[in-house]
């Protein structure tokens, strides 16, 4: 699956994502940009405007979103958001609330969060 393949719930969840835990510092670095670009890419300008428009209609607060996110029930899209939104958010310094609440997320919505380690240092045996 990919986010062409969201329907409109799912992108709707994916905007609010966006929101809350992306934008939510009130800034917006280089990297995030380039990340918030190819979702924008992917689901069409209009898609994506249409999206951010409900949220900013729907959800005044976090809790708001946090029930909505509820409803969001195919798995795959779950998956897909949650790792969209991981990468946008890694770009730059998740924060005690974002990270909050990509946990209770990834815990709401059953995905699996797996960290990579960074590459072994050989130099310093």
């Amino acid at each position: 699956m990919e986010l062409a393949d969201l329907n409109k719930d799912e992108q709707i969840a994916l905007a609010g994502l966006l929101e809350f835990v992306v934008l939510a510092s009130g800034h917006v670095t280089e990297d995030e940009q380039a990340e918030i670009d190819a979702i924008v890419n992917a689901l069409g300008a209009e898609s994506y405007r249409a999206a951010v428009e409900e949220v900013d209609k729907r959800f005044s607060d976090e809790e708001t979103l946090r029930s909505f996110l509820r409803k969001i029930d195919r798995q795959e899209a779950r998956e897909v958001i949650y790792g969209t939104i991981m990468e946008a958010a890694m770009t730059d310094t998740v924060e005690g609330r974002e990270s909050e609440l990509l946990t209770w997320l990834a815990k709401e919505w059953n995905v699996e969060v797996k960290y990579e380690e960074p590459p072994a240092d050989d130099a310093k045996a």
